[in-house]
């Protein structure tokens, strides 16, 4: 056995590797700016209170998550007015803040305060007149979307009209001039309806629920006229004989026959105009002088 060492000699072949990319750079990056982010908005949170959070969620469920108009649009150096924004939205100057409902300048509000007194004024004329109190069950007020609606019901123990008469009777004749007391103080316009239920004339009869439901609704225009109201105030009156019930369900219910009288708001007197609007005088001559034009 010999006494040298043996001499191992290991040989390890090297690859070339090859170059690094900078992708992973950017996706750190990104990742850094996402976290950022995140903590960022943690922060915010953190420091409103319960109000605010419900405003921020409506924020972001509305589209519309600027109330600002292009023509609001201004430099930011000339907007010398505080935001109340927790962010600056850059360079949308603030909506002007109103009473709610007027932040678009359109009045609305002003418009549901002024069908608010009457309504209340109406109400407070019943209760104080006994021969009106009476009355009460049928007299029914409410603020709709096209405005003060009025709307005096029949009744089979006390009915407004006699049966297939247009004339009211007197305590029906004195609700509707006391309406009309109040209803003078308003510059909207009223809309009068007569209402017929289903129980009708005989088929030869030339006097239908449309003739009827015509002319109580005019007989109701007199008696508004001579409580106050201006004739020029008066936008329409009309007859819907049985074809808009208040009981959908009993079409022969008495209070199905009723007198409505609506204190039109701006946008819905703007419906009726735009429904009821004669065609101006060019168009009709131009539609004279060329019949087969469409």
């Amino acid at each position: 056995m010999s006494d040298e060492q043996s001499i191992i000699i290991k040989r390890i072949n090297k690859c070339p590797h090859a170059a690094h990319g900078g992708a992973w750079k950017i996706a750190f990056a990104d990742f850094m700016t996402a976290a950022m982010a995140f903590f960022l908005m943690l922060w915010v949170l953190g420091g409103v209170n319960d109000e605010e959070m419900k405003a921020i969620a409506e924020y972001f469920r509305d589209p519309t998550v600027i109330d600002a108009t292009p023509m609001q649009l201004i430099e930011s150096e000339s907007s010398a007015s505080p935001s109340d924004s927790m962010i600056d939205m850059g360079g949308f100057q603030d909506a002007p803040k109103g009473k709610e409902g007027n932040e678009d300048g359109s009045g609305k509000a002003e418009e549901k305060a002024q069908m608010e007194a009457m309504k209340l004024a109406l109400e407070n004329k019943v209760d104080q007149n006994p021969t009106l109190q009476q009355l009460k069950e049928q007299l029914k007020i409410d603020i709709t979307p096209n405005g003060l609606q009025v709307q005096i019901l029949d009744d089979r123990k006390r009915p407004m009209f006699t049966s297939g008469v247009d004339l009211p009777k007197d305590y029906a004749a004195k609700l509707l001039r006391e309406v009309g007391s109040v209803l003078a103080n308003t510059d909207h316009k009223i809309s009068i309806a007569g209402h017929t239920d289903s129980s009708g004339y005989h088929d030869n009869s030339e006097y239908t629920n449309w003739e009827l439901s015509a002319d109580r609704a005019n007989a109701a225009r007199r008696l508004l006229v001579q409580g106050g109201v201006a004739p020029n105030h008066i936008a329409q009156v009309v007859g819907l004989s049985d074809t808009v019930p208040f009981d959908q369900e009993n079409p022969y219910n008495p209070r199905n026959r009723r007198i409505s009288i609506i204190v039109l708001s701006k946008d819905a007197e703007s419906r009726l105009k735009s429904l009821s609007e004669a065609p101006k005088l060019e168009d009709l001559n131009e539609q004279l002088a060329n019949p087969h034009a469409r």
